[in-house]
């Protein structure tokens, strides 16, 4: 063969054209590939994304979290509904105790008050009445101070021909000095009250104001009046 001669030129053949369209092919392949990762890392992170269930379903979190708040709220109107219940327990305690020293207080302003009207009502005709009158419902210590002064009062007021009224104008409790077993408490009750009077020196009835000072206090038999005379 001579240096002129050339190679013979050759045609592609079927089996490389096949070949050939392969490779275009696969580089196509690559290529959507690409672009379908580029989309994908262009998704939400994992985070954002739910976990797949065993059945091939994304689990959904936002039920869970719904349920999480719903048994939360629930504890807590519990939580609220137990103290504001023992609040009010507590605050319906608090006004039957008022309501009850209330009730009392006005009890032994009363007995107080009765009890300064008849002792300071009486008249020189019937000092057995008049005795009899302040020793009831009085203590011991009280009744035995009457009976101690009985005959000389007896005797004042027959000779002079006194003859009293009294009357109420007003009253204030100072104050429960304690509870004594069996009974609500002693109660101090200062009695503002007016007396009116006359015997034979002034035949003219004149009143005048005075303030006593009642200590009474509540027992099985009711209330008791421990200690009157005027207020220091």
């Amino acid at each position: 063969m001579t240096n002129d001669e050339t190679e013979p030129h050759t045609e592609p053949t079927e089996v490389e054209d096949a070949a050939a369209a392969a490779a275009t092919d696969s580089d196509l392949l690559v290529d959507d590939n690409a672009k379908t990762a580029s989309v994908a890392t262009a998704e939400p992170g994992d985070g954002d994304v739910d976990p797949p269930s065993p059945g091939g379903r994304r689990w959904s979190a936002a039920p869970r979290l719904r349920a999480l708040v719903v048994s939360a709220v629930i504890v807590v109107l519990a939580v609220l509904a137990g103290v504001f219940a023992y609040l009010y327990a507590e605050a319906d305690d608090a006004k039957s105790v008022l309501e009850n020293d209330a009730a009392q207080r006005a009890a032994a302003a009363k007995a107080a008050s009765d009890y300064t009207t008849k002792s300071l009502t009486y008249s020189y005709e019937n000092t057995d009445a008049f005795f009899a009158a302040v020793k009831e419902n009085a203590g011991e210590a009280l009744i035995k101070r009457y009976d101690e002064v009985r005959p000389t009062l007896t005797q004042i007021m027959q000779q002079a021909q006194v003859q009293a009224s009294g009357r109420v104008l007003a009253t204030s409790v100072t104050g429960d000095t304690g509870d004594t077993g069996d009974t609500d408490g002693e109660y101090t009750v200062m009695v503002f009250a007016s007396q009116k009077t006359q015997n034979v020196q002034n035949p003219q009835p004149s009143e005048l104001p005075t303030l006593l000072k009642v200590v009474v206090s509540k027992t099985a038999q009711g209330w008791q009046i421990q200690d009157y005379g005027p207020a220091e």
